[in-house]
């Protein structure tokens, strides 16, 4: 996004809604997985609070019960028309509201190398469906909460299917973006990461399809992830060309944030999967609209995807239900700058994606480092942010920062028993043969994890 520094994306839609109300710099997702992140912010739980640690898959995975308040069953007992659009994943989090069937409708191929799969069409049916509701909602002086959910840049994962390993581009472009300055990883360095993350390209199919890239491709693999972004703006926009036209947009909040990142190949990374590095774990958060005082501020306090429901409903005058672990954010998106600093530390969890390996790891960030755990191999990771904003360098062994990593393992501590989680019991079970030969992110060409088999959900 350019409002965060990436000056290659195109995405005027986006950045007039950021300019024109108020942003937070610093927000994470509580985990880089679609189906995990949504059950959490709908709720405002962490994932094993809620019980949903997967996509589902190979893993038995929870769903979120009727006793869990929602954002959707709150809002419609205050007595709201709660709708939802598009993409939902979301393991019973969705509660409370009336969800529009999910369809997809024909786009046009700008370019026929630069495919579009169901996120596309989909997207363009949620567009065709959510514009029709704002242009003929009355409600009848009833309030409305509207969420209208986009798959875009998902069509990503496909893109890098359709061009894995050695064989051609399928189209070559001529403008292309600068590779990312942490692009590298020399063996040393990865060898210093916890097991997961050194042997990711056998767990992770669209990391393993990028193997053998070389640098020319991965800046098309940039291009086209913007591309995909530039899609969903041009949606984006005439959703909000539907709100600024009815009677009631001065009296309209609107709020832009994603559920998670894509790693766009820091470290030689594709899509996510694992790791908690800031491009899938760092989120955009926008308001916009009503409440907005100052136009274009930012705040640059640590917050989480966590403190949405808690906000929305301080905002819309309802009190938020209890056991919620957020916190709401109202006093400064109203203009409050003594709420710069919302939270001291913000937390990230991950177990699996679709149950083929199972690698439970933590993440604890604050003000100026990030502090990882994963269970397996009791591996650590250290990055001063200020210093390696790249998270080039784990400094784990470094002696000079002993001081700091003891203390974010006693915030992890604090979290596992603030929050009853359960961590320390959590076992991880990977395929011995995932962990045999040590091969580099640019040269695997060993079997995957999702094709020879899967695990047994972790008890």
């Amino acid at each position: 996004m350019r409002a965060w520094g990436n000056r290659f994306a195109s995405t005027p839609h986006l950045d007039s809604l950021i300019a024109s109300g108020m942003r937070f710099e610093s927000c994470y997702t509580t985990c880089p997985l679609c189906q995990p992140s949504r059950a959490s912010f709908w709720t405002s739980r962490y994932p094993h609070q809620t019980g949903v640690l997967s996509n589902g898959g190979h893993f038995a995975d929870g769903v979120v019960g009727c006793d869990v308040a929602t954002l959707g069953a709150t809002f419609s007992e205050a007595g709201y028309a709660s709708v939802h659009f598009g993409k939902q994943h979301d393991a019973g989090s969705l509660r409370g509201f009336d969800c529009s069937p999910i369809s997809e409708s024909e786009t046009n191929l700008d370019d026929p190398s630069l495919l579009h799969t169901y996120d596309t069409r989909q997207d363009r049916f949620t567009r065709e469906r959510a514009v029709e509701f704002l242009r003929t909602f009355s409600g009848d002086d009833r309030p409305f909460l509207a969420v209208v959910d986009f798959n875009n840049p998902h069509n990503i994962c496909d893109w890098i299917g359709d061009n894995q390993g050695e064989g051609p581009l399928k189209k070559r472009f001529s403008v292309l973006p600068e590779l990312p300055g942490n692009l590298f990883l020399d063996d040393a360095e990865l060898r210093r990461r916890p097991l997961p993350i050194q042997y990711l390209a056998s767990a992770h199919r669209r990391q393993s399809q990028i193997s053998h890239w070389d640098e020319d491709k991965i800046r098309h693999y940039l291009h086209a992830y913007h591309y995909y972004l530039s899609l969903v703006d041009a949606e984006i926009g005439q959703v909000l060309k539907a709100i600024y036209n009815r009677e009631d947009a001065d009296e309209t909040l609107i709020v832009f944030y994603s559920d998670h990142g894509d790693a766009l190949c820091g470290r030689w990374m594709a899509t996510k999967h694992t790791s908690f590095y800031e491009e899938t774990m760092h989120v955009p958060l926008a308001f916009s609209g009503a409440k907005i005082k100052t136009k274009g501020r930012s705040i640059s306090g640590l917050c989480s995807l966590l403190d949405i429901t808690p906000t929305l409903c301080t905002l819309a005058g309802i009190t938020p239900p209890e056991n919620m672990q957020g916190k709401t954010l109202h006093r400064a998106i109203m203009g409050d700058s003594s709420s710069i600093d919302i939270h001291s530390a913000v937390y990230g969890q991950w177990h699996t994606e679709w149950g083929n390996t199972i690698e439970p790891g933590r993440m604890v960030r604050s003000v100026n480092y990030k502090y990882t755990h994963y269970r397996e191999g009791y591996g650590e990771e250290l990055y001063d942010l200020r210093e390696d904003p790249g998270e080039t360098r784990n400094l784990v062994l470094a002696p000079q920062y002993l001081n700091v990593l003891q203390e974010h393992r006693s915030l992890l501590d604090h979290f596992i028993l603030s929050t009853d989680d359960p961590y320390w019991s959590l076992h991880y079970k990977v395929d011995p043969i995932f962990r045999e030969a040590y091969l580099t992110y640019r040269n695997y060409s060993g079997c995957l994890a999702c094709d020879v088999g899967s695990t047994k959900p972790a008890k």
